[in-house]
This record gives structure tokens, C-alpha cells and sequence, in this order.
């Protein structure tokens, strides 16, 4: 306790933050990592059963945004008020292009809105889902755009639908093969933590890491005595030490794995 309290204010404050960080952060990130659910718009829309029905519900862009899903493999999708869908997903074995190079990796499907076909061909999802339509052509599951004055633009430069509505990739993993993600990057939080122990280290033993490091230098470095440059950086680095700490637990708490 007397060695505590002989310690300055500034360094006490600094240890009790640096102490308390990896606890409280350990429990947050155990909470998070068991809320499920997938990721839509860059948002992390959790995942809860009501009856026979998944719904995935969250925000996207700031507004309230819940897909249903069916065991019938009947989605809708209701964004800020408004309503997309029904849409349908099925598997087709017979909508796979057969003289295709990859029939034999392909799941046939098909996804309608309501009477109106989406889509109709194989389907791998590899991570990266890869569409080729009944007639073996491919289809492209990226959109190139730009905002300006809030209205979207292709790249011809051509203003875009402002339609909110998911792509055929994401309603097929969506029904299909659902990958449950959850916020909390664990490799985040111990490199957080690596950095409190270290700022920890630091602090405690400064006097000794300094004199450690002069002995490489000089002679009798037990009668040194650090300067105020050498002050100036040991508190700088104290708070480097925190602050890169609390950033990194930050960005691991809201990165979606």
C-alpha cells in the first residue's frame, strides 16, 4: 500500500485504467460474441426465432431494418417503414446450366418476387457467391456506384434505383446458408491488451527499465537521474500506451467476425 500511494497521481490514474480495461472489455466482448446474427448493409443484424419464423433485425444506415425468414424459404425484408418482397428461394436441381464447366459444383435455385423470376440458374457460395443463370451465362454479384447530393450513380454515370432492395446473393445465403457472425474481434482484444500490459510495465517499473538501458551506455548508471526530456517521454509514452489500448478494444468491439 505505501508503494502505491508513493506513486503519482497522474501514473495511479493511468494503472487503474490500464488494469480495468482487459476485465471490463473481457465481459462486453463474452456478451457480444453470443449475440448472432448476419451481416447486411455493414451493420450486424441479430438473429431470433418467433414460432417457425428467423428474423434477422438491426440498423442499416441509422434505420430499422428486419428480414423474416420461412422454413419455406419465404423472405420479407421491411426497411425504415417500407416493405420489399415476398421473395421466394428455392433449390432446383434442373435450373443448373449442365453444359456448364462447374455443373457439377453448382446448386441449382431459383428466387422469385412473387410471380416474377429474379433469377434462375446454379449458385456456388464459396464466400464470394457466383451466379450463372439457366443459359450459362454469368451473372455479377457486385454493384459499382458513387453518391453524390444523396442520389447513387453508376459507373456510366447514370443515377441509380434508390431501391433498398437485397441482392439474389445475399437472399440465397440468407436462406440457403446463413453465416452467423457476432461483434468482437478477439485478436483485437488481446493486442489491446498486449499494449495495457505493457503500459503497465512501463509505469511500474520505469526507474528500473531506465537505468537498465543506461547500463549499455555508461558506467554506474544506479547515479543517473532521468532528465526532463526523458520525463517528458516516459508520460507521453504512458499515455500512447492507453490511449492505443482503449482504441484498439473500441475497434474490436464493433469489427463484425
Amino acid at each position: 500500500m505505501s508503494r502505491w500511494r508513493a506513486i503519482p497521481l497522474f501514473q495511479r490514474v493511468l494503472l487503474v485504467m490500464l488494469a480495468a480495461m482487459p476485465v471490463f472489455f473481457a465481459a462486453l466482448y463474452f456478451i457480444l460474441n453470443g449475440r448472432l446474427g448476419v451481416e447486411y448493409g455493414g451493420s450486424l443484424l441479430l438473429r431470433s426465432v418467433q414460432g417457425e419464423t428467423t428474423l434477422y433485425a438491426g440498423r442499416v444506415d441509422g434505420k430499422e431494418a428486419v428480414f423474416a425468414v420461412s422454413p419455406d424459404g419465404r423472405v420479407t425484408y421491411r426497411f425504415d417503414g417500407g416493405d420489399y418482397g415476398p421473395y421466394i428461394v428455392v433449390e432446383d436441381p434442373g435450373a443448373v446450366p449442365r453444359d456448364h464447366d462447374m455443373a457439377d459444383v453448382l446448386t441449382g435455385v431459383e428466387v422469385r418476387r412473387g410471380d416474377e423470376i429474379l433469377f434462375r440458374g446454379g449458385w456456388l457460395d464459396g464466400g464470394i457467391s457466383v451466379l450463372i443463370d439457366e443459359s450459362g451465362a454469368p451473372v455479377s454479384t457486385f454493384s459499382f456506384s458513387w453518391h453524390a447530393g444523396g442520389k447513387a450513380y453508376g459507373p456510366d454515370g447514370q443515377e441509380m434505383d434508390s431501391s433498398h432492395e437485397p441482392s439474389v446473393s445475399f437472399l440465397l445465403t440468407l436462406v440457403l446458408s446463413p453465416v452467423l457472425r457476432h461483434r468482437g474481434d478477439i485478436s483485437l482484444y488481446w493486442l489491446a491488451t498486449c499494449l495495457a500490459t505493457v503500459g503497465i510495465i512501463s509505469i511500474l517499473f520505469a526507474d528500473r527499465l531506465f537505468r537498465r538501458n543506461l547500463g549499455f551506455l555508461i558506467r554506474d548508471p544506479e547515479l543517473a537521474e532521468p532528465s526532463d526530456w526523458e520525463l517528458f517521454g516516459r508520460h507521453l509514452g504512458w499515455i500512447v500506451c492507453t490511449g492505443g489500448a482503449l482504441i484498439g478494444y473500441l475497434v474490436g468491439v464493433f469489427s463484425i467476425v
